[in-house]
């Protein structure tokens, strides 16, 4: 799915919005996201996942097409850990009849 098609869907939801008010929404959301996650907080999505920020040392890496060891600068990363496969039982309302979730432990929808 990409932006404009989640600001349509947002829109479709909401009859009440304009197109505009939902880019307005959907952008006001990713910027609470990407500033809760540059105070380096972690965000939590109950039935979706957690955002979290990981520090990363700094290593000795190699380039694969020259083989050249180079230095890897320390930095942070952002890290999304999906909900746990209990918890997909969520899902099983937004997908089609056909569709299934496999996890480690077998089937799960």
């Amino acid at each position: 799915m990409t932006k404009e098609e989640i600001i349509k869907a947002i829109w479709n939801q909401f009859p009440d919005l304009t197109l505009r008010q939902s880019k307005q929404i959907y952008g006001q959301t990713i910027d609470l996201i990407k500033n809760t996650l540059a105070k380096g907080e972690s965000i939590e999505i109950r039935g979706f996942g957690n955002f979290n920020l990981r520090e990363k040392n700094p290593r000795i890496g190699r380039n694969p097409r020259n083989k050249q060891e180079a230095e890897i600068k320390e930095r942070r990363v952002v890290t999304f850990k999906p909900m746990t496969a209990n918890d997909s039982w969520h899902l099983s309302c937004c997908l089609p009849k056909r569709a299934r979730i496999f996890s480690q432990e077998g089937l799960i929808v």
